[in-house]
């Protein structure tokens, strides 16, 4: 999602319109899909889903092949340059595969959804894999790339861009950010005087840019990279105290959270308000962390894939851990038991993320 984010920005900001789909939303159905970077109002895709309606007939479609559908056709009738079409769910099977394409993108691969998708990365990279097209480059963005994903698209001919060796990043003097892409066996340097909440995601963009428009212009791009997606590595100040805010559902999500989070917050204690879905890898997650028990604060996630906190810390055997199924009074406990210098996380599901929004920002 902060890919197709920093993506979208950079290719407006060349003088592209774009649409852009999303997958999960956080409020509304409205964010999955984005016209140069504006909601979709209802009555646009009311009209797009009549006409799925009308044609379909009989033909049952899924949750998702409702929203890429709707999607597809919103971007055809405002004839955008072009389409940014986020994948919900691995890739093989996904509904966007559908569609031809001139780039693609795979970022980091880890262990999620793997009672679909496998119980590996090299099964899971497979899954992702199947987005390939013979001849298309593909920008893949794993620190550690998964040798399949690799043999998959040198058996399809695909150009290869990888990070660390075709595009990366890094922080010079100054505390700005500097990045690298390549082209036409090239390669590009760009410093910018504004640090990405996210450099990897935004590194990917960059290069993904840089092949899809040969009006590219760096110039510009800088004034996008401080927009991130709700959630996303969200920083706010909120009755005195620093709160991050991360929807990471995975370990290897939380793996880049924590060294993000000892990189931008040296030295700093972090109290962190957790809860997750009854499917993910709970044990895993809380890991990758590495939070002090006595301040972890665990609440409640609601739904037909809602987890109890205190089933939650049974399951873990945790004695240490605070149980708070009320969020409110999390936050009141949160607050009462740091300093203003502290740092208070909250992860572990897209729900639980959305509901803390939903309080900072009414305060």
């Amino acid at each position: 999602g902060s890919t197709v984010r920093y993506l979208e920005g950079a290719l407006i900001a060349s003088g592209c319109k774009v649409g852009a789909t999303a997958s999960p939303h956080l409020y509304q159905y409205n964010e999955r899909i984005r016209l140069n970077g504006s909601l979709i109002e209802d009555t646009a895709i009311v009209r797009a889903f009549e006409e799925i309606d009308r044609v379909a007939s009989d033909v049952p479609l899924t949750y998702f092949e409702w929203a890429t559908l709707a999607g597809l056709l919103i971007f055809r009738s405002e004839r955008v340059d072009i389409a940014l079409l986020e994948v919900g769910l691995g890739g093989r099977l996904d509904a966007a595969n559908v569609v031809d394409r001139d780039l693609t993108v795979i970022t980091n691969i880890g262990l999620d959804h793997v009672a679909i998708l496998g119980p590996d990365r090299t099964s899971i990279g497979l899954e992702k894999a199947g987005i390939l097209r013979a001849g298309i480059p593909l920008v893949y963005g794993d620190t550690e790339p998964v040798q399949a994903v690799l043999d998959r698209a040198s058996k399809m001919h695909c150009p290869l861009f990888l990070l660390g060796r075709d595009f990366g990043n890094s922080v010079v003097e100054d505390n700005c950010w500097s990045t690298f892409a390549s082209r036409s066996n090239h390669r590009e340097k760009y410093i910018f005087s504004v640090r990405p909440a996210i450099p990897d995601a935004a590194s990917m963009a960059i290069q993904s840019a840089l092949l899809l428009e040969s009006d590219f212009d760096s110039s510009e791009i800088g004034k996008h990279l401080d927009q991130t997606l709700p959630g996303r590595m969200e920083y706010f100040r909120f009755r005195d105290r620093d709160w991050l805010l991360d929807v990471g559902h995975n370990p290897d999500a939380t793996r880049y959270l924590r060294r993000t989070i000892d990189h931008r917050y040296p030295g700093r204690n972090i109290s962190l308000l957790f809860a997750c879905m009854s499917d993910k890898d709970t044990r895993g997650i809380l890991d990758k962390l590495e939070i002090d028990p006595n301040r972890v604060i665990v609440t409640d996630t609601y739904g037909d894939r809602g987890k109890v906190g205190r089933e939650l810390t049974k399951e873990l055997g945790s004695t240490r851990w605070l149980v708070e199924p009320e969020l409110s009074h999390a936050i009141d406990y949160l607050i009462e038991s740091t300093d203003s210098h502290d740092l208070i996380l909250v992860t572990g599901s897209f729900q639980l993320v959305g509901r803390v929004r939903d309080v900072i920002n009414s305060a």
